[in-house]
C-alpha cells in the first residue's frame, strides 16, 4: 500500500501533465485559427481573382525558418486550377515546387517570381507540393514562426 504522500504526488503528477496537455491543444488550436483567418482573409481574395472559385481545400500550418513541407494533393480531370501558396511576410521569400509522383518538377515558383500556378489536368492525379521556407537571414538565434496556407481554386 502506498502511504499519502506518495499519493498526493502521483495525482499531482497526473493534473500537471493534464494542463500542460490541455495548454498544448489548445495553443495548437489557437495557432489553426489564426491561420484559417490569415487565409480568409489575405489569400482567398486573391485565389478568386480571374474566376476562380476556392474548391474547399484548404491546408495550413504554423511553422519556422528553415522548414521544409512536402503535401500530396489530388486533382481532378477537365478541371483548371490555381495552385496558390500564400505565407505570413514574417517568413521571408517562401518557395514551392510543383512535382508529379515520380518527382518530375513540373513548376518552380523561383522560376516565375509568382505564388500561385494556374494548370489543367488531363487526368485525375496526384501532386506533391513541396515548400521550403527561408532560413533566417540574422544570428540573433530566434526562430521566427508563421503561417503558410495551401488553396486549390478551380474553373
Amino acid at each position: 500500500m502506498l502511504d499519502k504522500s506518495v499519493n498526493k504526488k502521483i495525482h499531482s503528477g497526473r493534473i500537471v501533465a493534464a494542463i500542460l496537455l490541455l495548454t498544448l491543444f489548445f495553443a495548437t488550436n489557437t495557432a489553426q485559427a489564426q491561420c484559417r483567418s490569415f487565409a480568409k482573409r489575405k489569400c482567398l481574395p486573391s485565389l478568386e481573382e480571374n474566376e476562380f472559385s476556392f474548391s474547399g481545400q484548404l491546408n495550413n500550418a504554423v511553422v519556422l525558418e528553415g522548414d521544409k513541407l512536402d503535401i500530396s494533393l489530388t486533382f481532378h480531370e477537365g478541371k483548371t486550377y490555381r495552385l496558390m501558396v500564400c505565407s505570413q511576410p514574417i517568413l521571408g521569400a517562401v518557395s514551392f515546387v510543383l512535382l508529379d509522383k515520380y518527382r518530375t518538377q513540373l513548376f518552380n515558383n523561383k522560376e516565375a517570381d509568382v505564388n500561385h500556378f494556374d494548370f489543367k489536368v488531363e487526368s485525375t492525379q496526384q501532386f506533391i507540393l513541396e515548400i521550403v521556407v527561408p532560413e533566417a537571414e540574422t544570428t540573433h538565434g530566434i526562430h521566427h514562426e508563421g503561417c503558410i496556407c495551401v488553396l486549390q481554386g478551380y474553373k
